[in-house]
């Protein structure tokens, strides 16, 4: 996988939009996100449902991720820090593997998700204060085109068309379904 993600050709993306203006990244906040893969049989990716008591993306799905720390040395520390804080991951229990593409957010953040894996069974321990629940999402479901469906959304006046994904009872649409399409157009089946 660490060579699927490495010798592939980088794209600039958006969420709502699938390409980004070259002037787009003026203003714009540094972040990171943990696209943790956990090592069960066929693979799952980890995702939080956040709370309704956080700032900003109330009771949204989301991978573990935050705005870079002065403290971060790169986009790597500060999702491995984001899912420390978020998840209660320790940073030594993760196998980093490479970086998808960076997404910029019509909220102004320019995301860079990092890929890692992590093994089957880690007792997460999620903050109270910014997770209700952690989702464990097969791989296989993610692969299923009958999981995803076409929405509008509203965004400050104006109608987007999205690609968005159910899970059971949750709705994964915006940057982190943006993540999840670039992660499986990056790793073939048969990588993964």
């Amino acid at each position: 996988m660490r060579d699927a993600l490495a010798r592939r050709s980088r794209a600039r993306l958006g969420d709502f939009e699938a390409r980004v203006p070259d002037d787009v990244e003026q203003q714009l906040v540094p972040a990171a996100v943990l696209v943790l893969l956990e090592r069960v049989p066929g693979y799952a990716v980890i995702l939080t449902k956040r709370t309704t008591t956080v700032d900003h993306h109330k009771g949204e799905v989301s991978f573990a991720g935050g705005m870079c720390d002065p403290g971060d040395t790169d986009a790597w520390a500060t999702a491995l820090r984001e899912a420390q804080e978020e998840l209660g991951v320790d940073p030594s229990a993760v196998t980093v593997l490479g970086e998808l593409d960076q997404l910029f957010t019509v909220t102004r953040f320019q995301v860079t998700p990092i890929v890692a894996a992590i093994d089957a069974g880690y007792p997460f321990q999620p903050s109270p204060a910014e997770v209700d629940r952690v989702l464990h999402v097969p791989l296989a479901h993610l692969r299923d085109p009958a999981a995803w469906f076409e929405e509008e959304r509203r965004w400050r006046g104006s109608s987007y068309r999205l690609r968005s994904l159910r899970w059971q009872d949750d709705i994964v649409w915006g940057a982190t379904a943006r993540m999840l399409q670039n992660f499986l157009a990056a790793i073939p089946a048969d990588v993964l």
